[in-house]
């Protein structure tokens, strides 16, 4: 047996409001309406407000993700900047047979071992300890890193922190749309309980197979067991499962 099943997706609540609205136009002109005017008029005002918060959503949720490729990015270069500064160090220390302990200054052990893997949580620290340490090796007498310097590496960690900052900032705009929507979608839920029963009452008369074809014009769905058919054709019916 058909099992009806309510929307849990915010896309299928609005899909289900809209649907009944239109279905009712229909319904309202023939002279005989399945919803009351009070349920349509609740319909049209939740589902106005229910569209414009999912499209803030929406809207915040390509802005982050937007803000986090430019991140991730931005995070690529920094690595890659700093992976080039040791390499240049290591082969002027060799080449210039400076001592082993050059490399501290720059983050690295005295055998000149890269680190295979530097996570996002520590490459800002790591960063910024790499450009003290140029500091610190001038003033012991040794030459500044060059290609890249120490001042291009500050440039790239200061365009990695304004991402990292931009993508918490889309992450609280993100769930501010969030809150704002959970208010609208349990009103939307509420609603479409309300529109399912007056519905199952209205068309308590007809038969199963008749009344579940209006309801699915009005945008409800059904669930049927594997080999169940799907419905019964009915002569002279025009609704489809949707």
């Amino acid at each position: 047996m058909p099992v009806l099943v309510k929307p849990t997706s915010d896309a299928s609540r609005l899909n289900l409001l809209n649907s009944s609205l239109n279905a009712s136009k229909t319904e309202v002109k023939s002279g005989n309406p399945y919803l009351s005017e009070t349920t349509l008029s609740q319909i049209s005002s939740v589902s106005e407000e229910f569209d414009s918060k999912i499209k803030d959503e929406t809207g915040m949720l390509a802005e982050r993700s937007k803000e986090v490729r430019e991140k991730n990015e931005a995070i690529v270069a920094l690595e890659v900047t700093i992976r080039d500064l040791w390499e240049v160090i290591k082969r002027r220390v060799y080449r210039k047979n400076e001592p082993a302990e050059v490399l501290n200054y720059y983050q690295l052990p005295l055998d000149g071992t890269v680190p295979k893997v530097i996570t996002e949580k520590e490459i800002f620290t790591l960063a910024g300890k790499i450009i003290e340490g140029d500091k610190k090796a001038i003033t012991a007498g040794y030459a500044a890193a060059v290609c890249p310097s120490a001042t291009e590496l500050n440039d790239v960690l200061i365009a990695a922190k304004k991402e990292a900052d931009e993508v918490a900032q889309a992450d609280r705009n993100y769930n501010q749309t969030q809150k704002a929507l959970a208010p609208i979608r349990s009103k939307a839920d509420e609603l479409i309980t309300d529109i399912i029963d007056e519905l199952e009452y209205n068309l308590r008369k007809l038969d199963p197979s008749h009344k579940r074809r209006i309801m699915r014009s009005y945008g409800v769905t059904y669930r049927y067991a594997a080999g169940e058919s799907e419905e019964e054709a009915t002569t002279g019916a025009t609704e489809t499962k949707q």
